[in-house]
């Protein structure tokens, strides 16, 4: 093999490694742009639980949004992105 056909699988194979590495940044943390005053977790858990869902866990709270994990109404696990404070989903999930 020579020196160029070297260089010729390199370069490739260098792309794809930092594209791998940057892959888990890609996706941005959302911000909620709240306007008013979070609700806390415990009212985040019983808003969650008064629209069916249940195993609610996860719960934390970042840039205005909480995400939430749990079972919903139909028996299948979930992974929210609420508002932090309207308790709207937000988009994409």
């Amino acid at each position: 093999m020579t020196f160029r056909a070297v260089n010729y699988l390199a370069i490739p194979a260098l792309a794809l490694g930092v594209a791998l590495a940057a892959a888990p940044f890609a996706h941005a943390e959302q911000s909620c742009h709240v306007t008013g005053k979070l609700m806390t977790p415990a009212a985040m858990k019983a808003m969650l639980v008064s629209k069916g869902y249940t195993n609610i866990h996860g719960l934390t709270q970042h840039n205005g949004c909480y995400e939430a994990k749990g079972i919903d109404a139909h028996g299948k696990r979930f992974q929210l992105e609420l508002n932090g404070a309207t308790g709207a989903i937000q988009p994409g999930h």
